[in-house]
């Protein structure tokens, strides 16, 4: 389905000067202590003090975050270190991150006929293999099972690999980075896009703007996994997904989701939403042009079969960045930044950071109608102010109950630019904060209501310390209205990396958290729901806490009830999990730990033959198949 759109119309909104609408509590940034203290009634007394405490992270601690993982797990049970494990807690929790630093630092199997001529090394010890930025290194999946049939539930089944990737092979096989064409935009530093292009987490600029399947563009498939339709994927903005057996986590292969992503060089993002209500799954692509890109929103089934006309193409104005979106009932909800071209070089380069550039000005907010949807295309200038309507991190979006007409969002997003004109540090890159502060953004939590048919957009706070990475009970509440907002936070108040775990009440404005000590970091917070649960807060947090004095990672679970009383049980997983982005809970899927070792071992085996499985997995070219892809054309076909 095409949607038409007045582009001239866009363009004169685009740079539409608009006045700023102050909102009451945006003059002053809160500390997060503060922000505590001003509900501490709602808090258990414990928490209070907890929050109130302002102490500087350890950053040595932190830095060790970004450490290459040279062992993967094949299976490991583990059992907690304090607290037990809920009985009701039964499903699997996956999440994808960066984790190889340092290029070619698993060696392929001794029964390759292909070995490299460089072993692996200690991070740093070979600087020309070191990727430029902790977001350029190749992915690797955590999955964690809970409730397996016959398992102790005291117990939990922990793996963790590599993606697979064609890069990731290719870099194996010599032993070198083979991929540098990052290497440009990343050397600028804070000078890049006013510092949001090279943030240390979430930079706004992820990939080489060569288009197609090309050594320029490396999917690292190391920004989310998915759980949908009983399959798992690794996903990278950009590139395809990776397709991942969900109990041993070997990799299967690029997928084109059952030829949804009709060719094997169109671009795809790096994020899913559910409509929890109509349970469908909507993801998006996007071709970016110097005058005019275009973005392509898809939508599934449960099933994950492409509903009917589940391809909606809308045009959008100039270069557009496009790192994350959202969904309502009737829309898809995209924030488009201001950008420009550098002419003829966009033509001639590609480096994003050399030939495009961050404007100062108004965002532009897209309505884009499902494909099940009777409303018009919308595109509104959102209103400026102090903060930065660019590489927001979308958390939900709904229509009002009160008045569908109004569409309401909450999102994170930068409090400022970066200034400083520094280049990146080199690894280990954030080991003081200085260094940390030199390539990051604080944060804090915003809500933007739409009306749709004023054509006008306001925003006011919702939290207004450092916050990242939040979230919602999605299985329930996405792209509904939602109550309660879980995020990391950080412990100092001022811009530092996120250390612990919150809960806001979108309702009653209260807030309660839960922070460990100065050397841990708490990864995205993952709402997994109870069995039998029926309230929208009816389950745990989970979260992967990174010790930096131990050198090693746990898993940590909450209430999702009583944040501030701190895990009910913490698993050490026996290994460090470098810093994770975003993954998903899959209710009631797991297995017992017995049978992912199984997998496991057979997924070691068939990796181990090498170039005789390359060859089974080849594409079948007469058909424009590939066998990863025959059971998504053909469900059912093996069992």
């Amino acid at each position: 389905m095409k949607l038409g759109l007045n582009l001239a119309l866009v363009a004169s909104l685009w740079s539409c000067a608009t006045s700023f609408v102050p909102f009451a509590g945006h003059s002053s940034r809160v500390s997060l202590s503060k922000a505590l203290i001003q509900h501490e009634a709602t808090l258990p007394q414990e928490d209070t003090k907890n929050a109130a405490r302002v102490s500087e992270p350890d950053m040595k601690a932190y830095a060790s975050g970004y450490t290459t993982v040279f062992d993967e797990v094949p299976c490991r049970v583990c059992k907690p270190s304090h607290g037990t494990i809920p009985s009701d807690l039964k499903g699997s929790y996956f999440r994808c991150g960066p984790a190889m630093f340092s290029a070619g630092s698993i060696v392929p199997p001794k029964t390759s006929i292909i070995q490299p001529k460089n072993q692996p090394v200690p991070d740093g010890q070979d600087p020309s293999r070191m990727v430029r930025h902790p977001f350029d290194a190749d992915g690797a999946v955590l999955g964690i099972s809970f409730g397996g049939e016959g398992d102790d539930p005291n117990q939990a089944t922990v793996r963790y690999r590599y993606v697979r990737t064609t890069a990731l092979i290719n870099e194996r096989k010599k032993g070198e980075k083979r991929y540098t064409a990052m290497e440009s935009t990343r050397e600028m530093g804070s000078e890049c896009a006013m510092g949001l292009g090279n943030e240390w987490q979430l930079p706004l600029y992820r990939h080489h703007l060569q288009p197609g399947l090309n050594k320029m563009r490396k999917n690292t498939s190391n920004t989310r996994t998915i759980y949908w339709g009983k399959r798992l994927l690794s996903m990278w903005e950009g590139g395809q997904p990776y397709k991942l057996d969900a109990l041993a986590l070997s990799t299967e292969g690029r997928s084109r989701l059952g030829g949804a992503i009709r060719r094997d060089d169109d671009p795809f993002g790096s994020k899913m939403v559910i409509d929890s209500k109509a349970n469908k799954a909507l993801f998006y692509g996007l071709e970016q042009g110097s005058k005019q890109s275009e973005l392509t929103l898809y939508e599934f089934g449960d099933d994950f079969r492409m509903v009917e006309n589940g391809r909606t193409y809308f045009p959008l104005p100039g270069f557009a960045v496009v790192n994350d979106f959202a969904a309502t009932e009737n829309y898809a909800v995209v924030v488009q930044p201001p950008m420009s071209t550098n002419g003829m070089q966009f033509i001639l380069k590609k480096e994003p950071g050399l030939v495009t550039s961050l404007d100062k000005g108004s965002s532009l907010l897209h309505l884009i109608p499902r494909t099940s949807s009777a409303k018009s295309p919308l595109t509104i200038s959102i209103p400026m102010d102090d903060g930065v309507d660019a590489n927001l991190q979308f958390i939900n979006a709904y229509e009002s109950p009160r008045d569908p007409s109004v569409v309401i969002f909450d999102a994170i997003r930068p409090d400022h630019t970066i200034a400083s004109g520094k280049p990146l540090p080199e690894w280990p890159w954030v080991d003081t904060l200085e260094k940390y502060q030199s390539g990051a953004t604080s944060k804090s939590l915003w809500r933007y209501t739409v009306d749709t048919k004023a054509g006008k957009v306001t925003k006011e706070p919702l939290f207004g310390a450092n916050c990242a990475f939040g979230g919602i009970n999605a299985a329930a509440v996405s792209a509904q209205q939602h109550r309660f907002i879980y995020m990391n936070v950080g412990g100092s108040g001022s811009n530092a990396p996120p250390q612990g775990l919150a809960r806001l009440d979108c309702e009653t404005g209260s807030i309660e958290s839960w922070m460990p000590a100065k050397h841990e970091f708490c990864g995205e917070p993952m709402f997994a729901a109870k069995e039998g649960g029926t309230a929208e807060d009816d389950g745990y947090i989970l979260s992967v806490i990174l010790d930096g004095e131990r050198q090693e990672s746990d898993l940590v679970v909450l209430d999702a009830k009583q944040i501030g009383a701190g895990p009910v049980a913490r698993v050490p997983l026996g290994s460090l999990v470098p810093h994770g982005l975003f993954g998903c809970y899959a209710p009631n899927e797991t297995w017992p730990s017995e049978v992912i070792e199984r997998r496991a071992k057979l997924s070691d085996k068939m990796e181990s033959r090498g170039d005789i499985w390359n060859e089974v997995k080849s594409d079948f070219s007469g058909l424009g198949l590939r066998l990863d892809d025959i059971d998504e054309y053909f469900p059912g076909l093996f069992g």
